[in-house]
């Protein structure tokens, strides 16, 4: 499964090749400017290549909140177009996933749609694909909210005036679904286990009397799940101080090669990764119950067996989720 974050701007991932810097009064002048006239030519290029930087920086994907606010005060001093600006807001917010910040710029964002110049545009194609994110993000606020007859409503506006985002809205729609399933689900956490060296275990010994269990799936064959094993190392070393034991449930299947345990035990020693190998059963117990169609997959649980978050590793959400349970955490880069 790609991390909701990537699928959910196949279009705006980077600043876009036909996004222009404003053209500013020296630009213009210039233009003008006889050949000759060295200084003031310097000058526009000067201001032109600050107005591109601008709006390299204001499209930055690993800009935090604050930093994108001060750069967004920034670009209107020198002139960006205010249309750009909320653009780069609207881009961020929906990268990052951030509901209370959408939230916060719709209003602006609704005002934008009126007046929407294509010719101006610097990520969003067009007036009709800008009034779909708006209907996204009114149903991101209503799955929020739990109000599942707001989200279909949003979410149907959202596939209708823009079907070339529908995988996008489509995946939120299958995500609001899981979720609602989740909801009122509770895990056994007595089911036997091993570990990736053959001991016994369950999931409730691997909690103890600790706040949650965060839950990796992965599998050695799945890229994507191998490529975040030194993320999770790392989510492992940040949240044991919090409470929160990180471990990884693997989904191998036996071959004449190795067994499941031996394929983890040879990955946990190639990664040096202090955190519990666990060897999901060859039933897939928890793959059923949590409808994991796709790896790679996280998992957080309460001690009661509650599923607190189920989705990718890099899914915003995750770190929604965890700060319930311990304000104090912060994600990575804030």
């Amino acid at each position: 499964m790609k991390p909701f974050i990537c699928a959910l701007l196949l279009s705006l991932s980077q600043l876009p090749a036909h996004a222009q810097a404003p053209a500013t009064d020296e630009t213009k002048a210039a233009a003008k400017a006889p050949a000759a006239d060295e200084t003031k030519a310097a000058a526009a290029e000067e201001a032109a290549a600050g107005a591109k930087a601008m709006m390299q920086r204001l499209f930055a994907q690993d800009s935090t909140e604050k930093e994108l606010q001060a750069l967004a005060k920034e670009a209107n001093k020198i002139g960006v177009p205010r249309q750009q600006i909320i653009e780069a807001k609207l881009v961020w917010g929906l990268r990052q996933q951030n509901t209370p910040f959408l939230a916060k710029i719709l209003p602006e964002v609704e005002i934008l749609a009126g007046s929407f110049d294509p010719a101006n545009a610097a990520a969003i194609p067009n007036a009709e694909t800008l009034k779909a994110f708006i209907a996204y993000i009114k149903a991101l606020k209503a799955a929020d909210a739990h109000d599942a007859a707001g989200f279909k409503k949003n979410i149907l506006e959202a596939i209708w005036l823009s079907p070339q985002q529908s995988a996008v809205f489509l995946q939120a729609m299958e995500k609001f679904q899981l979720e609602a399933k989740m909801a009122a689900l509770v895990i056994d956490l007595k089911i036997p286990l091993t570990t990736s060296m053959g001991e016994a275990t369950t999931l409730k010994d691997q909690l103890g009397g600790k706040k949650a269990l965060l839950l990796d799936f992965w599998a050695s064959w799945c890229g994507p799940c191998m490529a975040l094993m030194p993320a999770l190392k790392e989510k492992a070393k940040a949240l044991s101080s919090h409470g929160i034991v990180v471990a990884a449930m693997n989904k191998d299947d036996a071959s004449a090669e190795a067994t499941a345990e031996a394929t983890a035990e040879r990955i946990r020693l190639e990664l040096d990764a202090p955190l519990p190998w666990l060897v999901e059963p060859a039933e897939r117990p928890y793959t059923k119950e949590l409808e994991i169609a796709t790896i790679p997959r996280m998992v957080l649980l309460s001690p009661e067996g509650k599923v607190l978050f189920n989705g990718h590793p890099e899914d915003p959400a995750l770190w929604v989720a965890l700060k319930k349970i311990d304000s104090t955490i912060e994600a990575p880069g804030h």
